[in-house]
């Protein structure tokens, strides 16, 4: 199953294939071998990575996506799989001729499924104060989100969860790279679902920056953020101040948490599917309703699908 994230985070390492896997190697020693058809996110976050053409290749005919990040964990660029669908230019035709109102619609799903799972998170995090308050925020989203009731509940969601001395910076150490470590996973994790349903990641619905060639991934994992700021949260309590090997490894699992879809109980990156499926059927049909799979946990708040 595609669920693993391969990083490559020390320098001067060399990827090149072998019988269908990736072989890393430094100088002429073999550190190791990762079966293609496992990877779903290759990382790159080391500065000296030497790889062929062929492995972005191989990983792209699997609909693996590649991440070349920069300082503190900020992808800067990506490789996608893109126009592999049999019917691309069909929804290509579709995104773009998406009207305002249905666009406006999808968003305010979303806008409600992400504030719904801050409560979530603020729960399992035993922020129980608060999860009133973040609740209460839902039934004020209107179509759009016109009065920005998402800005407002992540300024008493950030409050709640880290206290009040946070600022959620993407620049920033500490909290702030262990977020945008786990954020990178998750935005790559929805870029592959949606190239892998034909879609364009470029043509958001709410996001719209010209500079962003991801924006619709940006409009659909907003709802999987607090996922990754209840891990955080979990590292934090636990003495975590940073990204390192062993915070890097628990957040290596956010794509296999548990959440509730249509189909039962799935992955992360299985949801992601969903999810990009019931937004190519929603552009099909001009019904602005999408499948937003709900965050499902235990009394520790995470239940994760091996």
């Amino acid at each position: 199953m595609l669920n693993r994230v391969l990083e490559i985070a020390e320098e001067n390492r060399y990827l090149s294939l072998k019988r269908g896997f990736i072989v890393i190697q430094h100088g002429n020693e073999e550190l190791g071998s990762v079966p293609l058809d496992d990877i779903a996110v290759l990382l790159l976050s080391a500065q000296g990575v030497t790889l062929t053409k062929n492995v972005l290749n191989a990983l792209v005919e699997r609909g693996c996506i590649s991440v070349f990040c920069g300082k503190n964990y900020i992808p800067l660029s990506m490789v996608l799989p893109i126009a592999s669908h049999t019917y691309f230019t069909k929804i290509l035709k579709n995104q773009i001729n998406a009207s305002v109102p249905f666009k406006k619609r999808i968003w305010q799903q979303i806008v409600i499924q992400k504030i719904k799972n801050q409560a979530l998170s603020l729960k399992f995090c035993e922020k129980e104060k608060d999860v009133k308050l973040i609740e209460k925020i839902v039934l004020l989203v209107k179509s759009g989100d016109p009065d920005n009731r998402e800005a407002y509940a992540a300024k008493m969601y950030w409050k709640a969860l880290m206290g009040d001395g946070f600022i959620r910076d993407k620049a920033g150490d500490g909290v702030n790279s262990l977020l945008n470590y786990g954020y990178a996973i998750m935005r790559a994790a929805m870029c592959r679902a949606l190239c892998t349903h034909g879609l364009m990641p470029a043509l958001g619905v709410h996001h719209d920056n010209n500079l962003n060639q991801f924006c619709l991934a940006d409009d659909l994992f907003e709802i999987y953020r607090p996922v990754v700021d209840t891990f955080v949260y979990r590292l934090i309590e636990d003495g975590a101040t940073e990204v390192n090997p062993e915070t890097k490894k628990v957040l290596a699992n956010l794509l296999k948490v548990k959440v509730h879809t249509s189909e039962g109980e799935s992955q992360v990156v299985q949801s992601m599917n969903y999810v990009a499926s019931s937004y190519v059927r929603a552009l099909d049909s001009g019904s602005p309703n999408i499948e937003l799979p709900q965050w499902e946990g235990n009394e520790n708040g995470i239940t994760l699908i091996e």
